[in-house]
């Protein structure tokens, strides 16, 4: 069959082709054009939150992306002001706690293979590590070992600029007093992943950073990522700043060898992106690891009938933004913040990478992120409120809070009580009103900040958790 337009004959065939080519360009106008409207709108709401920066001050790196598809991708400010050079999307930054994921990660796909378990007991990789047979690799992944932060130990940062033998560095806390029993409390802390990452060479009979390389990164394309070189020669590296006093200058930069598996990786947005992509859609870890990966830890002393949420699982902060599920990790060292967020049931993924830490007025990455997720889905999340008062909390539950409660590290919480107004006032600061949400969470108002008060099966409360600003501590009650 042929058709007839004016005075040229086609057969049906190439018309029909030729339609099709006509209609995928059109559809893939119609899909640039709306990617570029995204672009600019979401540009309209993040752009903002850096204005500050610029070719003269540290910057930082932003990544929005949804369905896997790059939404935003924008660098503000200098990489390294030495060298004049701006942040761009192939600037490399040292992502410190984010190293934790791929930690975790290697010791679940050990898990797989079935060379160990996280219910194994350290005793079975340090057989000498005291009280190492009630501690296990469970305990390590979720920081409710007991075993004492080496990076919170006195003169710690007087030694990160030279390297160490990672043997070495688990001496330095091997005999350091344990903080509590192991799973009695939760307390965020270096020293398990350092030993995890040790455990992951010692099961696999390869180094650390090998396995990560043959694992994850370079199946899935991660080639800007891996461990920070010790003489710190790294193409499109960033430098990193400090903000102190009112002035930006150079950080010291840590020795790679003082983070071994909690903090030594170097990475981009995009790779970061890449990360998030595999482990979200089962091509890091098998569903039923991630269900575990992904469950926050219960600790021994809650009252069974109320489970306090760590909001921590193994290797993963899990939290919630304006009643969505929130699986994410940040970093902090000297010179750079992190934080790569995701949203799991929005498929949404957030990256912001920081080169000045302490950090510039108002750029705090967990902030920056969790702004940018809730403007990315301003249409799609609930407006932020401030949390209601319960008025009906009797006088009892507001009796039951007040005393004293240790923070670790020569701080205390006191919780006093006057008629139906209840005060915190933590060691050297004011004394600040708090207002119950419930019988059992109290918060601030404005601050972001909130104690849960946790009770044991004999409605005693046995500890207050306080978070704020993606911080948390557990601090036990004083009897």
């Amino acid at each position: 069959m042929r058709m007839c337009f004016g005075s040229a004959t086609f057969p049906l065939t190439t018309v029909f082709v030729r339609s099709l080519q006509m209609l995928s360009v059109a559809i893939s106008l119609c899909a640039c054009t709306s990617l570029m409207l995204a672009y600019a709108t979401i540009a309209s709401q993040i752009d903002p939150l850096f204005d500050k920066l610029t070719e003269t001050t540290p910057g930082a790196m932003v990544l929005v992306a949804r369905d896997g598809k790059v939404l935003f991708e924008k660098g503000y400010g200098a990489a390294s002001l030495e060298r004049h050079e701006p942040i761009l999307p192939d600037t490399r930054f040292r992502v410190g706690s984010i190293s934790k994921e791929f930690t975790a990660a290697a010791i679940l796909k050990l898990q797989e293979q079935e060379k160990l378990h996280v219910a194994d007991r350290l005793s079975r990789y340090f057989p000498d590590w005291p009280g190492g047979d009630a501690i296990t690799l469970y305990h390590l992944l979720s920081h409710t070992s007991g075993i004492h932060n080496y990076t919170a130990k006195p003169g710690f940062a007087s030694n990160v600029t030279t390297g160490i033998t990672l043997d070495a560095l688990i001496e330095s806390f091997r005999n350091d007093a344990a903080d509590f029993p192991p799973g009695t409390k939760y307390l965020y802390g270096n020293s398990g992943y350092v030993l995890l990452a040790s455990i992951v060479a010692k099961v696999s009979g390869e180094h650390y950073e090998d396995f990560l390389r043959k694992t994850f990164f370079d199946p899935l394309g991660m080639l800007d990522t891996g461990i920070f070189p010790s003489d710190g020669a790294l193409p499109h590296a960033a430098s990193g700043y400090a903000f102190e006093k009112g002035e930006i200058a150079l950080a010291v930069q840590w020795h790679p060898d003082w983070l071994t598996g909690c903090g030594s990786l170097y990475s981009t947005a995009r790779d970061l992106f890449r990360w998030n992509e595999a482990l979200f859609n089962g091509r890091v870890l098998a569903e039923a690891t991630i269900r575990e990966a992904f469950s926050v830890a219960t600790l021994t002393l809650d009252d069974p009938t109320h489970p306090e949420e760590t909001g921590y699982g193994m290797g993963w902060i899990i939290d919630r933004l304006r009643g969505e599920r929130e699986v994410s990790h940040g970093g902090e060292m000297a010179g750079f913040g992190s934080y790569l967020l995701r949203l799991p049931e929005k498929r949404l993924t957030v990256v912001v990478l920081l080169n000045c830490v302490p950090q510039q007025p108002g750029l705090h990455q967990w902030n920056l992120a969790r702004d940018i997720t809730a403007r990315t889905l301003a249409s799609e999340l609930p407006a932020a409120g401030a949390p209601s008062v319960d008025l009906s909390v009797p006088i009892a539950s507001l009796e039951v809070v007040t005393g004293r409660y240790d923070m670790g590290g020569g701080l205390f919480l006191v919780v006093s009580r006057r008629e139906r107004h209840v005060y915190m006032e933590i060691s050297g600061r004011p004394k600040t009103e708090i207002f119950p949400r419930t019988d059992r969470i109290f918060f601030v108002p404005g601050a972001g900040a909130e104690a849960t008060f946790v009770r044991n099966a004999n409605g005693e409360v046995v500890k207050a958790i306080l978070k704020q600003a993606g911080a948390r501590i557990d601090a036990p009650k004083i009897p």
